[in-house]
């Protein structure tokens, strides 16, 4: 591979070729929730059918007694995604005689998701094991069932979902924990285990820091009083230096182009700014353009779009609560595909048959001018530059 080109790693059977070299980490010793919002449609579950207190033995109670069982989560896992998955096998391995698998479909992209992996030494198959085995039960982890980010089969054997993303349709399940108002599935997962008095060792205690680290963004966003007990609970047992590797990993030169190519884009209407990215290298880019244009210091809402194979991938990220992204990103991708997630980080995804190859340009500006008229800046239409020269509050540019 040419230096400086982006790398990622397909989820590979058994994932042996992540393994090589990879240094073992020295074991360990033994939001205040959101105003409600008359337009989202959330499934409630009855005290009867969820108890903070003991989900973890009931989630033990719902798992086969004997057979195959299998963790997943959403394709192209981030950091939450992954310990998520992690923590729950360690769990069902410590209260149960069965050996789940980790499964996950899609890529592992960023820089800092490889050394992860690469890190923490994760045994990952990839989805595609479902085709070649028969699994008694399937245990779903920061994803949920015909949302769109998964190519689970919906005929497969799930007996349990655990998630902190919006529920938007009713689950007919033997377990469902669905918690939106706290910052990552980790926290849930941590709580978890210290319900069953399972401990955690190093490299599990410094996945699910990080995991919560990332997905709250140092517990400065979607942030409930669980993650912060979780975060802390974590501290003691983080390999430092270990994290050090992970949240500082070489990253290849097409990553800054990367920047580039999305600052260049970039065109600001009044308080909101739109990017295209064109092809990217991975389907994570567009969150994390999404995520740094948003400090600019005029910008509360940011919606960056790119290209990934046969897909448009979209990432929306606000800094109030005042509008649901998730709603938003749900309306941007009707009639085209798949969209949702919280109300300040959402995404979707529209997956492009041969017949629609031609209809990238058109579909995004669908996407874009809805989201122009539902954040309400339509009247900013057709933007400016991010880079003109000065660019006022009111979204004109100075000479």
């Amino acid at each position: 591979m040419p230096a400086g080109r982006w790398k990622t790693i397909p989820l590979a059977a058994g994932h042996a070729a992540m393994k090589s070299g990879a240094p073992k980490p020295k074991a360990s010793p033994p939001r205040r929730p959101r105003p409600a919002d008359p337009g989202r449609e959330e499934i409630h579950l009855s005290p009867r059918e969820w108890d903070p207190e003991n989900q973890a033995g009931k989630l033990l109670e719902v798992l086969p007694k004997s057979g195959s069982v299998l963790v997943t989560s959403h394709d192209n896992p981030d950091p939450d995604a992954l310990a998520s998955c992690m923590a729950l096998q360690h769990l069902i391995r410590a209260r149960t005689s069965l050996k789940p698998r980790i499964a996950i479909g899609g890529i592992l992209g960023r820089a800092e998701n490889q050394a992860l992996s690469l890190e923490l030494e994760l045994d990952l198959y990839p989805i595609d094991i479902l085709e070649y085995q028969r699994w008694d039960g399937i245990v779903m982890v920061d994803a949920q069932p015909g949302a769109g980010n998964s190519n689970l089969p919906r005929s497969m054997p799930i007996v349990a979902v655990i998630d902190h993303h919006p529920q938007r349709q009713p689950l007919d399940l033997p377990f469902v924990d669905i918690r939106p108002d706290y910052g990552a599935s980790a926290t849930i997962a941590v709580e978890y285990l210290r319900a069953q008095e399972v401990e955690w060792d190093t490299k599990l205690a410094t996945a699910l820091y990080y995991a919560i680290k990332s997905e709250t963004q140092d517990l400065g966003r979607r942030v409930a009083e669980a993650d912060r007990r979780a975060h802390f609970a974590l501290f003691d047992s983080v390999d430092w230096e270990l994290m050090h590797r992970i949240t500082k990993a070489k990253i290849p030169g097409d990553y800054f182009a990367l920047f580039q190519r999305g600052i260049a884009s970039a065109r600001l209407f009044g308080n909101a700014l739109i990017a295209d990215l064109g092809e990217i290298p991975t389907p994570d880019a567009c969150a994390e353009i999404a995520d740094f244009l948003l400090r600019h210091e005029q910008v509360t809402r940011s919606l960056v779009l790119g290209r990934y194979e046969d897909q448009i991938v979209f990432s929306i990220r606000f800094t109030r609560s005042d509008l649901d992204a998730g709603l938003i990103a749900s309306s941007l991708a009707r009639d085209f595909g798949t969209g949702g997630g919280h109300d300040q980080m959402a995404g979707g995804r529209i997956e492009l048959a041969r017949t629609r190859l031609d209809q990238v340009e058109s579909i995004k500006d669908v996407i874009v001018q809805r989201f122009v008229e539902m954040v309400g800046v339509a009247q900013y239409r057709p933007g400016l530059p991010l880079l003109s020269a000065d660019v006022s509050e009111t979204g004109s540019a100075s000479p």
